[in-house]
């Protein structure tokens, strides 16, 4: 029997996570396979099917074709790029217009209704039009401020904020899945300091330092300084990156940023981001803070030159 992988390997995605990421069965992506060619996925050493990040871009479009009336005969056997013209044709030119124009808006409209799976479906979308490093910094970026300020004018509620975490953490967590078992410099261990609970920047930042070309290693939320120092010391880590939520205070971080940086290796970064990063003040080289995508980008590419 078949066991599809929940992480990826080889670079790709299991059927499972194919199927979950498109909203197309298992059994029709193997029924096209069969009748059409494609998806024409890999095989690892086990022989389970393993679908690349283009495979799983252009099954989306696909999907998307199906819904807008084609045939499957009609779209399977396009690529990327025509199906994309495709979809910019006529009436369905000015639907996908509509629902590109205000992603944000429309995922916090499926909050308001309580629409789990329009919720889901629409995070998909998001990853198919724009893709991977976009989702992150255009969609997610905008989506978690939005509704922060939504549920601080109480026109959303706390299950809300909730339903929204679940949601965009597995999204992310499958696009991460695709950088498993590799080993690219520098590595970069991801954690929030005693205390801070909020895990959704840490992340969006694993996926995007993953696009640059880097190896994330996310050690979690709520951990102890020691924990931390001895994490970096064990995955040799080259960069240690803490994200802040708004409203912490800023002496008491300090404070556990001081400690962190006694106790890391010498020739260590210490990369720290999140709203309430913004004024802290240590002096030591290692310190860089990356409030900004672009800071994050920076810091990256100053490691590899």
């Amino acid at each position: 029997m078949e066991q599809p992988q929940e992480s990826a390997e080889a670079g790709g995605y299991s059927i499972r996570i194919a199927s979950r990421l498109t909203g197309l069965s298992a059994d029709t992506l193997r029924m096209w396979e069969r009748r059409y060619g494609f998806p024409s996925p890999a095989r690892n050493a086990s022989r389970i099917r393993v679908y690349s990040r283009q495979d799983v871009e252009r099954l989306t479009l696909i999907a998307r074709a199906l819904k807008s009336g084609y045939r499957a005969g009609e779209v399977v056997g396009k690529d990327a790029e025509s199906l994309r013209a495709l979809l910019s044709d006529a009436v369905v030119e000015d639907r996908v217009d509509d629902e590109q124009s205000s992603p944000v808006a429309s995922l916090i409209d499926c909050l308001r209704r309580d629409d789990a799976e329009g919720l889901r479906a629409g995070l998909r979308q998001c990853v198919a039009t724009h893709g991977p490093k976009q989702f992150v910094t255009e969609v997610s970026s905008p989506l978690i401020s939005a509704v922060g300020e939504e549920w601080a004018q109480r026109r959303l509620d706390i299950r809300h904020e909730h339903m929204l975490t679940e949601a965009l953490t597995t999204q992310l967590r499958l696009l991460l899945s695709a950088y498993e078992g590799s080993a690219r410099r520098p590595v970069v261990l991801l954690s929030t300091l005693p205390g801070e609970k909020h895990g959704l920047g840490l992340e969006m930042a694993a996926l995007f330092i993953a696009l640059e070309g880097a190896t994330p290693r996310l050690l979690g939320v709520d951990t102890p300084v020691d924990q931390i120092t001895e994490a970096a010391h064990a995955l040799r880590a080259d960069a240690v990156a803490i994200s802040i939520a708004a409203g912490a205070d800023r002496s008491t971080q300090e404070a556990l940023l001081g400690l962190l940086l006694q106790k890391l290796p010498p020739r260590g970064g210490l990369w720290v981001g999140g709203a309430g990063s913004e004024g802290l003040q240590l002096a030591d080289k290692r310190y860089q803070p990356t409030r900004t995508w672009e800071a994050l980008s920076d810091a990256l590419a100053r490691w590899n030159a």
